[in-house]
């Protein structure tokens, strides 16, 4: 009878046991998915454009997500402007697997002018370390090019975000860096220091939003090299799953700077200070810009 009890006892014990690694089995499958799948988890989303100073709409912007049947997710962001220009950004990305980040397989941004003609375009392709960077000039083509062994952690246009994203979901503890390849105005890949503050209203979306700085990096060179390349402030709401909720950026390297603010739903709360009724009918306007540095090397 004893026997009999520890033979039931050992066959219930390895059924347990095999039960357990099945369900391990089952989320080595599951987990990478969810690992990635809060990265790329955007939805549709529309954007305010708004002059640097935010006193006036100067367009508006939309982002969308999708994922093919192979498991690559392209991102798309379509800003148009009320004088007519606009540009694309389009970014295919491999989910990530393991906890770790997607990667960029290929990343093209192009911008118009308002009769509908190429102003300026960049693309990537990351598997054959490609960068191409064309300005137009009279309907001419200048375009410069450049071979790079991109880091994992490379990402381009609207892809910045998700770094971003995770780094303020993950809490916004101290600093973190990444690299991003920007035309400036040739191809290059720059690393960036990000750092976030403490939740607080921003006067344009409501709630405590989180503000992040994202700044070149290069040392002790950054005191001269910094005030010319391209930087990026950005709002995220701890709230809502820490969604981007707007930025302060440049349209390309020298080019014009605006803000951008996500549209929010019409029921929202508005906790913030009043933000300035926007001009609706004001176009973009001209600004001067710095004289572009020379580009550091390496």
């Amino acid at each position: 009878m004893t026997r009999l009890l520890r033979a039931k006892s050992f066959r219930g014990l390895r059924q347990c046991v095999l039960g357990l690694a099945a369900m391990a089995a089952l989320w080595s499958i599951i987990a990478p998915v969810t690992s990635w799948a809060g990265d790329l988890d955007f939805p549709d989303t529309s954007f305010t454009l708004r002059s640097v100073d935010g006193l006036h709409v100067i367009g508006h912007a939309h982002f969308a997500v999708t994922t093919d049947s192979a498991g690559m997710t392209t991102a798309r962001g379509e800003y148009r402007f009320l004088d007519g220009t606009y540009d694309i950004d389009q970014s295919t990305l491999r989910p990530g697997v393991n906890g770790n980040m997607p990667t960029l397989v290929h990343t093209d941004h192009s911008f118009f002018l308002a009769d509908g003609s190429h102003d300026r375009e960049s693309h990537v392709e990351f598997a054959q370390g490609t960068g191409v960077c064309t300005v137009y000039t009279n309907g001419k083509a200048e375009v410069s090019s450049a071979k790079f062994d991109f880091p994992a952690d490379t990402f381009a246009g609207d892809t910045v975000i998700l770094p971003l994203r995770r780094f303020v979901a993950a809490g916004g503890e101290g600093t973190m860096s990444f690299h991003v390849f920007n035309c400036i105005p040739g191809p290059k890949v720059l690393k960036v220091t990000v750092s976030a503050r403490p939740p607080v209203p921003w006067d344009y979306y409501p709630g405590n939003l989180v503000q992040v700085d994202v700044k070149p990096d290069f040392g002790w060179i950054n005191v001269v090299i910094a005030p010319f390349l391209p930087q990026i402030r950005a709002w995220f709401d701890p709230a809502d799953d820490s969604s981007f909720v707007g930025c302060e950026t440049a349209r390309y390297y020298g080019g014009l700077k605006y803000m951008m603010v996500r549209v929010r739903p019409t029921n929202a709360e508005f906790k913030a200070a009043h933000a300035p009724t926007p001009d609706s009918t004001l176009r973009p306007q001209p600004q001067s810009q710095p004289t572009p540095y020379p580009q550091p090397t390496g």
